[in-house]
C-alpha cells in the first residue's frame, strides 16, 4: 500500500521529524541569540570608535560630579514614576478579560515585571513570565492569563513604533548624520514603523487574528486604540526623561531631536536582543548626537544618568518587592512549570527566564553587591573632584585621605568577593557584606565626598536588609563551576581597573615610598597593589575558612555504631560497604536515619538509599537535601532501589537508570532434579580438577592473609588496574576481617576467594562483594564458588542471595526512554572494549536471578554529566584515574 502523502487525509507527520525540525529551529534561535548581540556590539563599537578617540575620562568624571543634586534626585524619582506607566496595560487588559485579580495586585506585579524586564531582557520574555506566574498564582486560569500577557506584550512596543513613524515622516534628516548608515537606519525605522498598524489589525477580528492569535480573544477598535495611546504616552515619557537627563548634563539638544534619536537608538537596541540594549543604545546615541571632546563626555554623563534613573533605580525598588511576591514555589514545582512552558507554543519562550525568576532574589542581590565593588574599584582610578577636595582639606590631611582611599579599594575588592557568598545565600556573607557596604559608604565620603557612591552603597545595604531571610546557608562549594565563573569575573574587573589606570596615568609615576605629596598616579599604583594583595589574601583565607560539613573518616568506634544501627534499626543493599571506612557517615539528630556519602567538588554523593524505617524515608530524603543545601552542595544518590523512586520524584529529583542487580531466590535454588543438573555438572567438573570449597571464619591466620594478597595482586595485575572503592569493596585487611571468607583451593593453595556479606543479623539476604582469582585458575572456578555460596546461604536459611550489579543492564530499552538512557544503551551495546557489560549480565543469567533496577537520583536542572564525572572520580579514586578509564 502506498503511504499517504502530506496532502492526503490519512497523513500523520512522523513525530521524530517534527521533533528534529523543532530542535533544529531551537538551535538556530539559540545561535541567533548569541550571534546577533555580538555582531551588533561589534559594528557599533567600530562605528562609534571615532567618538571615543576624543573622549576625556577626566571630563566624564567632572561632568558627572557637576550634576545638580536636587535635579538628579528629581530625575531618579521621575524614572520610578515613568517606569510605572506599564501598569495601565495590565489593568485595562485584565478588566476587559474579566480576570479575577485585584487592581492593586495587578499594579504591583506589572511594575515589577517592567522594572525587571528593562534590566534582564530576554526580548520581553522576563516580563511575560512574571505576569503569567503572578496571574496564575492569583487564581487566573492559564488560558486567560496567556491571553492577558500576550496582549500586554504585543501592545507595549506600539508606542515606539509610532515614534519611529514620526521620525520617518518629520525627522529623516537624522539619518544623514555622519557615522550612521542611512540605508540601515531607514530599514530599521521602516520595519519598526510597520508594527503598530499590524498590531491594530491583528488584535482585532480578521485573517491575521485568526492566523496568529486564534487562541486569544480579539479586542474592539476602541480597546486597541486605547492601548496604542497608553503605549505612545509611555514611550514619549521615557524619551522626555532621556532629554531631561541630557539637559541636566548640559547637553544642548532639543526635545524633538532627543526623542528622535531615542526612538532610533531604542529600536536598534531592541533588535540587537541585548538586555536593555546595553551598549547598542549608547553607541547609537553617540553616533547621532556626539560631536567629540567635552560634548561627548557630557553626552555619556547624560546617558549614564538616564540608565540610573530609568533602569537601575526602578530595578532596586523592584527587588524590594520580591520577598513579598513568591512567584515560583519551592521544590520541584519549578521543573514542572518549565515542562508546562515547554509544551505551550507561546509560553515555551519563557522557560529561559523562568529559571532566572525562580532564583532572582539572590541573583539580584549578588549582582548588586558585585556592581558596588566594581564601582568602588573603577572610581578609585579617578582623581577626586577638586571642588569637593577643597572642602575636606581643612579637616583631613592628605595622609588620612589617602588612607581612606586605599581602604575603599579594600572594601571594593571584598565586595566583589562577598558577592559569591551572597549568591549562595550564605549567612556569614550577608553579615560581612553589610559591614563592608556601610563602611565603604563612609570611606568614599571621607576620601572625596563621593555622595553618589555612598548613596549607592547604602541603597544596596537596605536592599540586603529587606531580604535578610534569604540568607540561611552556612557555606558554598569552592570548586564548583559557579565559583570559578565568579572568580574569573573578579579577575576581569581587577584587570579592567588596572587597564583604566594605565589610560589615565600614561606618564611614569614617582617611585613608591616617596614622602612627597602623592600624585594621583602614585595613589592609583598603591591602590592597585592593595587591590591585588586583598584579592590574594581573600582567596587564601576563604580556602581555609569556608564553612563545610564537619566530616571525617569513621574510626573503629564509628563503624561499630553503624553496624549496631544496621542491625537494630534498618539497613540498605549497600550498608556493608560503610565498613570500608572510605565514606562519611551521617546519623540524623533523632537517630532514625543513617547515610553513607562522599564529597567531590560541589556534589554530595550518597551510596544507596538512606538507611531508615520505610515510613521515615521521605523525611530522611528531605533532611539530606537540607543538609547539602546548607553548604551549597548538590545532593546525588547513587544506586537507589526502584521501590523508593516515588519518594525521590516528590523531593524534586530526576532519575537515571544505572543498571540492574541480580538476586537469586534461594527457595527455588536446588541441586536436585532437572533444574539442578547444570549445577551438579559444575560441582563434578570442579571435583575432577581437584578444587575444594571452604568458608574461613575470622580471624584468619597469617598464611591465609598472604595467599589472599597474592591472589588479589595477580588479579589486579592481569587486568592492569588499580583498586577502586566507594561502591565496591577493595582488598583492605581491616575491611575483609569483618566478614567470613569463601575460598577455593587446589592442591592446598588458595586460587580464588570472595568475602561473604550478610545483612547484619536480619537473616534475609546474603551475598558477595570482593571476588578474585588467579589467572591460571581452572575454567569454571568462579562457577564452582558461586554454586557453593548459594547452597551455603540456603542451608543457613537466607531467602535471597545478591549476585551484585550488572551496569547498564536493561537501560534505555524503550523507544520512549529518556535520551540520556538511550545514549547509555549505546555504551552497553558497543562499549565492551572498555568493560564487559554484556558478558557480566550473561554470566549472572545462568543462576536465574530476579533483576532489580538501580537508579541515580540528582536534582532537576543540574547537569547529569557533571554528576556522573564526580561519581566516577569517587569510585576510581580521582579525576586522573577516571579519565584514564
Amino acid at each position: 500500500m502506498t503511504p499517504p502523502s502530506p496532502g492526503s487525509e490519512g497523513y500523520r507527520p512522523d513525530m521524530s521529524e517534527v521533533d528534529g525540525s523543532a530542535s533544529s529551529a531551537a538551535r538556530g534561535i539559540a545561535l541567533l541569540r548569541w550571534l546577533l548581540p555580538v555582531l551588533a556590539l561589534t559594528i557599533l563599537t567600530v562605528s562609534a570608535g571615532r567618538e571615543f578617540e576624543h573622549l576625556d575620562l577626566h571630563a566624564v568624571q567632572l561632568a558627572f560630579h557637576q550634576l545638580d543634586l536636587y535635579s538628579t534626585l528629581s530625575l531618579l524619582a521621575a524614572g520610578v514614576v515613568i517606569s510605572s506607566l506599564s501598569i495601565p496595560y495590565d489593568i485595562l487588559i485584565n478588566q476587559w478579560l474579566a480576570l479575577p485579580v485585584k487592581p492593586a495586585y495587578i499594579a504591583r506585579f506589572s511594575w515589577l515585571a517592567a522594572a525587571m524586564s528593562n534590566v534582564v531582557g530576554f526580548m520581553g520574555m522576563t516580563s511575560s513570565t512574571i505576569r503569567y506566574l503572578a496571574l496564575t498564582r492569583a487564581g487566573a486560569a492559564p488560558k486567560p492569563a496567556v491571553a492577558s500577557i500576550l496582549h500586554a506584550a504585543l501592545s507595549a512596543t506600539t508606542g515606539l513604533s509610532v515614534l519611529t513613524t514620526l521620525v520617518l515622516l518629520f525627522h529623516r534628516d537624522m539619518l544623514q548624520l555622519p557615522g550612521l548608515s542611512a540605508t540601515l537606519g531607514l530599514l530599521v525605522l521602516t520595519a519598526v514603523s510597520l508594527y503598530w498598524p499590524s498590531y491594530l489589525v491583528a488584535a482585532g477580528r480578521g485573517y491575521l487574528h485568526h492566523r496568529y492569535l486564534s487562541d486569544t480573544p480579539s479586542l474592539t477598535a476602541q480597546q486597541r486604540l486605547t492601548l496604542l495611546a497608553v503605549s505612545v504616552i509611555d514611550w514619549l515619557a521615557v524619551g522626555l526623561l532621556l532629554w531631561a537627563c541630557l539637559h541636566a548634563a548640559h547637553v544642548d539638544v532639543s526635545p524633538t531631536t532627543a526623542i528622535a534619536a531615542f526612538a532610533l537608538s531604542q529600536a536598534l537596541g531592541m533588535l540587537s536582543l541585548i538586555p536593555g540594549g546595553l551598549g547598542v543604545f549608547e553607541g547609537t546615541m553617540l553616533l547621532l548626537l556626539g560631536t567629540g571632546g567635552t560634548a561627548t563626555a557630557e553626552l555619556l554623563t547624560g546617558l549614564l544618568l538616564f540608565r540610573v534613573a530609568y533602569y537601575f533605580t526602578p530595578f532596586l525598588f523592584a527587588a524590594q518587592l520580591l520577598p513579598g511576591i513568591q512567584l515560583v514555589p519551592e521544590g520541584s514545582a519549578v521543573d514542572e512549570m518549565v515542562r508546562r512552558f515547554q509544551s505551550h507554543p507561546i509560553l515555551r519562550f519563557g522557560r529561559v527566564p523562568l529559571r532566572f525568576v525562580a532564583q532572582i532574589g539572590t541573583r539580584v542581590l549578588a549582582y548588586a553587591t558585585f556592581t558596588a565593588g566594581a564601582v568602588l574599584l573603577v572610581t578609585a582610578a579617578f582623581p577626586t573632584v577638586v571642588d569637593r577636595l577643597a572642602i575636606l582639606e581643612p579637616y583631613l590631611p592628605w595622609q588620612m585621605r589617602e588612607g581612606f582611599h586605599l581602604s575603599s579599594v579594600i572594601a571594593g575588592t571584598l565586595l566583589l568577593a562577598m558577592s559569591r557568598g551572597i549568591r549562595a545565600g550564605m549567612r556569614g556573607a550577608y553579615r560581612g557584606t553589610q559591614i563592608i557596604l556601610l563602611a565603604g559608604a563612609l570611606l568614599v565620603l571621607l576620601r572625596g565626598l563621593d555622595i553618589e557612591e555612598a548613596l549607592l552603597l547604602v541603597a544596596i545595604s537596605i536592599l540586603l536588609r529587606s531580604n535578610q531571610a534569604r540568607f540561611t546557608r552556612r557555606g558554598y562549594a569552592l570548586s564548583s563551576v559557579r565559583t570559578l565563573r565568579w572568580l574569573a569575573a573578579m579577575v576581569v574587573v581587577l584587570f579592567v581597573t588596572g587597564f583604566l589606570g594605565t589610560i589615565l596615568y600614561a606618564t611614569q609615576p614617582p617611585p613608591l615610598g616617596t614622602n612627597e605629596l602623592l600624585t594621583h598616579a602614585v595613589g592609583f599604583e598603591r591602590a592597585l597593589l592593595i587591590m591585588s594583595i586583598t584579592f590574594l589574601a581573600w582567596l587564601a583565607w576563604t580556602w581555609y575558612a569556608m564553612p563545610a560539613p564537619a566530616v571525617k573518616r569513621p574510626n573503629a568506634q564509628s563503624l561499630q555504631q553503624a553496624s549496631r544501627f544496621y542491625s537494630d534499626v534498618s539497613r540498605t543493599t549497600y550498608s556493608y560497604l560503610s565498613l570500608l571506612g572510605d565514606k562519611y557517615l551521617r546519623l540524623t539528630d533523632d537517630g532514625r536515619s543513617l547515610v553513607q556519602y562522599g564529597i567531590k567538588r560541589n556534589h554530595l554523593i550518597t551510596l544507596g538509599d538512606p538507611a531508615c524505617a520505610p515510613a521515615y524515608l521521605p523525611q530522611a530524603i528531605q533532611d539530606l537535601r537540607r543538609f547539602a543545601d546548607d553548604y551549597g552542595l548538590i545532593p546525588a544518590l547513587y544506586q537507589i532501589e526502584e521501590a523508593h523512586l516515588h519518594h525521590y520524584h516528590e523531593a524534586g529529583f530526576r532519575l537515571l537508570k544505572l543498571g540492574e542487580t541480580a538476586r537469586v531466590e534461594l527457595a527455588s535454588f536446588t541441586l536436585e532434579g532437572k533444574h539442578g543438573s547444570k549445577y551438579r555438572s559444575i560441582l563434578n567438573r570442579a571435583g575432577r580438577d581437584g578444587l575444594t570449597f571452604e568458608i574461613l571464619p575470622q580471624p584468619l591466620d597469617e598464611n591465609a592473609w598472604r595467599q589472599l594478597r597474592v591472589v588479589s595482586d595477580a588479579w589486579l595485575a592481569d587486568r592492569g588496574m588499580a583498586e577502586i572503592g566507594f561502591s565496591l569493596g577493595y582488598f583492605d585487611r581491616a575491611y575483609l576481617a569483618r566478614f567470613p571468607i569463601a575460598i577455593v583451593k587446589r592442591e592446598g593453595n588458595i586460587i580464588a576467594f570472595a568475602n561473604v556479606v550478610e545483612d547484619f543479623g536480619h537473616g534475609q539476604e546474603s551475598g558477595i562483594d570482593l571476588m578474585r582469582h588467579l589467572t591460571d585458575a581452572p575454567h569454571g572456578t568462579m562457577d564452582f564458588l558461586f554454586v557453593q555460596l548459594l547452597q551455603h546461604a540456603k542451608d543457613a536459611h537466607f531467602c535471597w542471595f545478591d549476585l551484585g550489579m550488572a551496569p547498564l543492564s536493561g537501560v534505555g530499552r524503550s523507544h520512549w526512554s529518556p535520551l540520556n538512557e538511550r545514549l547509555l544503551k549505546l555504551v552497553y551495546e558497543f562499549g565492551n572494549r572498555f568493560y564487559n557489560y554484556k558478558g557480566l549480565r550473561q554470566y549472572k543469567e545462568k543462576f536465574h536471578p530476579e533483576w532489580r533496577s538501580m537508579y541515580l537520583a540528582y536534582p532537576h536542572g543540574h547537569p547529569l554529566a557533571s554528576v556522573l564525572f564526580d561519581v566516577t572520580a569517587l569510585i576510581t579514586g580521582g579525576y586522573w584515574r577516571a579519565l584514564r578509564r
